[in-house]
């Protein structure tokens, strides 16, 4: 009911939607900002307390359990349902904005970094291990109730450690299930609209077409019926292929950066990023703004990705959950924390170090297309990479990837939905909710492109901040019964 009255408010007044969400949002960072930066800190220390506690040798399953996938089916679709193609959207555009403008420079908080090191940092801080550690407290606490303790696959029984059968099985736990549900809309629709402004480039530079807010609603109904298609084929053939195919080409056009482009200044730059992120990421991440303007720059960008990562951690958390029986505590946290992680790095420096190369080379040459579109910022500095036939083979590879990465998260977020109302056999449900995640998208992206989207996000973090903080009292509660 909630999500149809939101699609018939979007329908009567785009302005009132808009509006509303603008409302919200900026009720939200106002008071609760603090919160945010709290709870993906809180998930780090308990991340790291599971990951040495001896609590970490027990399975998720019986003693005997074997995991139901090998490790590189495991960490494929790890990669395609937490993280989608935001990685693409941002990875080079972020970088380029970072080194324009950020409260770190103005406050004379650089510390002698580089500009290209500080853009780096802050882009790293966005998608490394504290929206991870988000991931991992939910999914473990899901995964303990479930595997060790008989509870369905639901996000409600990640309180189950801290509330009891009792309680999660009341409304309390259906009220828990519904604002899942919504952060899981919210989350998705937030991508697949990102998203489909950067596939609209792509096609735009491969044949021509232009860039506009109807190509990206066609763009959008087309993901939608590819998603629900994977979604009605299952999660063992669906969406693991899906995700081990994103993996390898993925791999295939982060090697195409790696060598044509500035490979040395790349490495000289992850060197000295990792360096940098090792000893930054916890300063920079407890970091609060004081000033008008530091506040306002933390709630577009930082506040806006915790309120990202929280609104998708409730259909992650239960994917991750799904997909990780028969591993044991330790091995799930240090894989689900760093391995992404590293990666995340890496593929970061590649395409943003690129990015800020050739924007030093021929100032503007980045900066001045992505400053008009974000989106833009991929397909710009690729084809800048060689010559026009180069350039449009991983144009063509980029907007292969953008789809498939956007299908998987579209069709893993439609079998967690479905499971949260019971109707995962169901295939009309899986048509119904992989429509209704199109729809907010193209309401989203009708109502103001990326500050509506930044916008819901955030209005739908806040409960679910309040809901991994729970969570994660629960889990420091069951070590506590465990030791005593």
């Amino acid at each position: 009911m909630i999500v149809a009255g939101t699609l018939l408010l979007g329908v009567v007044s785009i302005e009132s939607a808009r509006d509303v969400l603008e409302a919200m949002k900026y009720f939200v960072v106002d008071r609760f900002d603090w919160l945010f930066v709290v709870t993906v800190n809180v998930a780090i220390v308990i991340s790291c307390l599971f990951a040495v506690h001896p609590y970490g040798r027990l399975r998720l399953g019986p003693p005997d359990s074997e995991p139901d996938f090998s490790r590189l089916s495991w960490f494929a679709m790890l990669f395609s349902a937490g993280l989608a193609s935001g990685l693409l959207y941002w990875a080079t555009a972020e970088p380029i904005l970072h080194s324009q403008e950020n409260p770190f420079i103005e406050s004379g908080g650089g510390q002698g970094a580089s500009a290209e090191t500080l853009a780096m940092r802050i882009t790293l801080l966005h998608w490394g291990i504290h929206g991870w550690a988000l991931y991992v407290v939910a999914a473990l606490s899901i995964a303990i109730a479930v595997y060790r303790h008989a509870q369905p696959l639901r996000f409600r029984s990640a309180l189950y450690l801290l509330l009891g059968e009792e309680r999660i099985q009341s409304w309390v736990g259906g009220s828990i299930d519904l604002i899942a549900l919504l952060g899981t809309v919210a989350g998705v629709a937030t991508s697949i609209g990102l998203s489909a402004v950067s596939i609209n480039a792509t096609f735009a530079s491969m044949a021509g077409i232009q860039v506009g807010t109807t190509q990206q609603l066609a763009i959008i109904g087309i993901v939608c019926a590819l998603g629900i298609c994977s979604a009605l084929v299952g999660l063992a053939r669906g969406v693991r292929r899906l995700s081990e195919l994103n993996v390898w080409v993925s791999t295939g056009l982060l090697c195409a950066f790696l060598l044509l482009g500035p490979t040395w200044t790349l490495f000289e730059l992850f060197a000295a990023s990792l360096v940098d992120y090792v000893l930054s990421a916890i300063p920079v991440g407890v970091w609060i703004g004081e000033t008008a303007s530091e506040r306002s720059w933390q709630a577009d960008w930082t506040i806006f990705y915790w309120g990202w990562w929280l609104a998708w951690t409730p259909f992650v958390s239960l994917f991750i959950a799904r997909i990780s029986k028969g591993r044991t505590i330790r091995e799930f946290v240090l894989a689900v924390l760093f391995v992404p992680s590293v990666v995340t790095l890496v593929w970061m420096v590649a395409l943003g170090g690129t990015a800020l190369f050739l924007e030093s080379s021929v100032p503007g040459s980045i900066s001045e297309p992505v400053n008009r579109d974000f989106g833009l910022g991929l397909v710009v500095v690729i084809e800048r990479l060689g010559s026009r036939a180069v350039g449009g083979t991983l144009v063509a590879v980029a907007s292969f990837l953008l789809l498939t990465w956007l299908i998987t998260s579209l069709d893993s977020a439609v079998l967690v939905i479905c499971h949260l109302l019971g109707v995962e056999e169901v295939a009309a449900a899986k048509i119904v909710w992989g429509t209704c995640l199109a729809a907010v998208a193209a309401l989203l992206l009708r109502a103001g492109g990326l500050v509506a989207l930044q916008s819901a996000s955030i209005v739908l973090g806040f409960p679910l901040a309040l809901i991994v903080l729970g969570i994660g009292i629960g889990l420091v509660s069951e070590l506590v019964r465990t030791r005593s």
